[in-house]
């Protein structure tokens, strides 16, 4: 049954209001008990129940359980059964909380919400963040993906990343190994230890470069060269700014944020890698070295900043393409259409096999995604079409594939056509896709020439009228059969062990150096000062003696340029 006071009581209530001695944001401040006096001094002990119940229930509630779910919904990535527990436990409030309750409860909730215990200021700070989102929604047309203006849709995007680089912050902080960790659990915090070293060793190496735009942009500079022309240029802009401490990703979140196939949903359904951490900058730590800090915020700046722009960029092109062609995008196509994107800039996925077992290849493997990301644009995804089996995604990776061939094939006739000497065309040979210049290798595959040759060896070939598995030298130009049985011969099982050694991480490397092989790659044995050179200084960096002091290399200028912006240049004689 309804309730409403009586008009006398009611019009105290009325004046009340008025004079400002009853309103909702000091309500919302006091205890129940503290709102229950006041009430009390107005309509009396009886009526006083009746007013703060109808309050609680009917305003303050109810407004507390909607923020409370828009702060629930912001940052991605929730499972649904985490997501389904925390909007069940806000439903089931049944009375208004005060600040220091509400403060409690939101602690607990942003604790499983985001997988790290935080404190209650710092939940606290979440929720506020999380209501600036909100409030910037308010610059959105009604169709609810699209803004008013671009400063509407700036605010949004710099709302939504600042809680997004909050959040994330917080969660680095909870990965770090403190001393704590080795007392509460010696053999976890160990293998965790071990694991940021691992990633440390490899965020030195790909450092002080902008190798993005040509290693992982390889493909798409065929296939999308206007994009990938705005987006390189935009990179030298980036390490400009970064030098100067210019946070420049911030600005490719903000924009990433709100983006129209962000607002409505796209990107997350097709697992756009964007805001994603890179394989090559999986630690944090060499942030934090005084001095060197900012060349190598500079550096990975530049490169993630290249790779999400440039997936963002053409994934929404496909989309467009899609439409147009009358593709119905549902979550299967999106994630096809998705995986078809990362695959082009870098990223292959590993299915159901994403999370703690890639983390641990990543550990073995320098660069597995990307490995894995030329398998898929060499024929992978023209066969399967992605998860979704999209015919529209195996028609674009045939015509990528198409272009990329083209492409780097021009590059490789005209280099022949000038030296007939500096291009092999036996894919069985390592120097294929490179073009030579004295002792200097460069590739013109973007890395792709690697998985090439290793099909190759793999696959049964004829030579000299035999069919079997032969290997092509690089140096001698001999080609000899695998698994022959002769002294000294290759077989299958040598052909992977040194595609996958030239493909190890910095620790890696080492631990195969000194256990398994007993010589580094270029079959000397490894010294102290070596191998701390190998896990610590750049890979650009790491052959400059060598490259320097060999008479048949190419102009080491040259080298270095090559390698600063991602085309490997490998420098051996015979």
């Amino acid at each position: 049954m309804a309730y409403c006071l009586i008009p006398s009581l009611a019009e105290k209530m009325k004046i009340a209001m008025k004079n400002g001695e009853v309103h909702p944001d000091k309500l919302r401040k006091m205890s129940s008990n503290e709102r229950q006096e006041l009430f009390e001094k107005l309509v009396g002990k009886e009526d006083a129940n009746n007013v703060n119940a109808l309050f609680e229930s009917k305003l303050l509630l109810k407004n507390q359980q909607k923020g409370m779910l828009s702060w629930a919904k912001t940052i991605t990535g929730l499972k649904e059964p985490t997501k389904r527990d925390i909007f069940a436990a806000i439903e089931r409030l049944d009375k208004a909380l005060n600040p220091a309750e509400e403060k409690e409860f939101l602690n607990a909730l942003a604790n499983k919400r985001l997988g790290v215990e935080v404190t209650m200021d710092e939940s606290k700070k979440i929720f506020d963040m999380s209501q600036a989102i909100q409030e910037a929604k308010k610059g959105l047309n009604e169709d609810g993906i699209t803004f008013k203006s671009e400063d509407a849709r700036f605010k949004y995007g710099a709302a939504k990343t600042e809680l997004n680089e909050y959040v994330k912050e917080l969660k680095s902080q909870a990965l770090d190994v403190k001393i704590d960790d080795f007392k509460a659990d010696p053999v976890a915090a160990t293998a965790k230890a071990i694991s940021q070293a691992a990633g440390t060793a490899k965020s030195l190496t790909s450092s002080m470069d902008n190798s993005s735009i040509f290693r992982q942009g390889w493909k798409t500079l065929w296939t999308n060269p206007g994009m990938w022309r705005k987006n390189a240029l935009k990179t030298f802009e980036d390490i400009r700014k970064s030098l100067g401490d210019e946070d420049t990703l911030r600005g490719v979140y903000a924009d990433g944020f709100s983006r129209e196939n962000n607002m409505n949903g796209y990107y997350k359904k097709a697992k756009l890698a964007v805001g994603v951490t890179e394989e090559s900058y999986p630690s944090s730590i060499p942030e934090k070295i005084p001095y060197y800090n900012r060349l190598y915020k500079a550096s990975q700046n530049a490169y993630a900043g290249f790779l999400y722009r440039q997936r963002m960029d053409v994934f929404d092109r496909y989309i467009e393409i899609a439409k147009q062609t009358g593709v119905e995008l549902t979550d299967k196509e999106l994630a096809s259409i998705g995986e078809l994107v990362n695959s082009l800039t870098g990223r292959g996925s590993f299915g159901k096999y994403e999370g703690e077992a890639v983390n641990a290849v990543n550990n073995i493997l320098f660069s597995p995604r990307l490995i894995k990301s030329h398998i898929d644009t060499l024929g992978g995804q023209i066969i399967s079409g992605g998860t979704g089996k999209s015919n529209f995604v195996r028609k674009e990776a045939a015509k990528n594939l198409l272009k990329i061939i083209a492409g780097s094939a021009s590059l490789l006739l005209i280099a022949k056509a000038v030296n007939p000497d500096s291009v092999e065309l036996d894919p069985r040979s390592a120097d294929f896709g490179k073009i030579k210049v004295g002792n200097t290798r460069f590739d013109m595959t973007g890395g792709m020439g690697s998985v090439i040759t290793l099909a190759s060896r793999l696959l049964p070939s004829k030579n000299r009228g035999k069919f079997g598995f032969f290997s092509k030298s690089s140096t001698s130009g001999k080609v000899s059969e695998l698994n022959s049985g002769k002294f000294g011969s290759q077989n299958v099982g040598d052909v992977i062990h040194n595609f996958l050694g030239n493909k190890l991480s910095p620790t890696a490397a080492l631990l195969n150096h000194i256990w398994w092989k007993g010589t580094d790659f270029e079959g000397n044995k490894p010294t102290v000062v070596g191998e701390l050179k190998s896990l610590t200084l750049p890979i650009g960096f790491q052959s400059i003696e060598k490259d320097w002091n060999d008479p048949k290399a190419a102009p080491f200028l040259l080298i270095m340029i090559a390698n600063a912006l991602g085309i490997g240049a490998n420098t051996y004689d015979k």
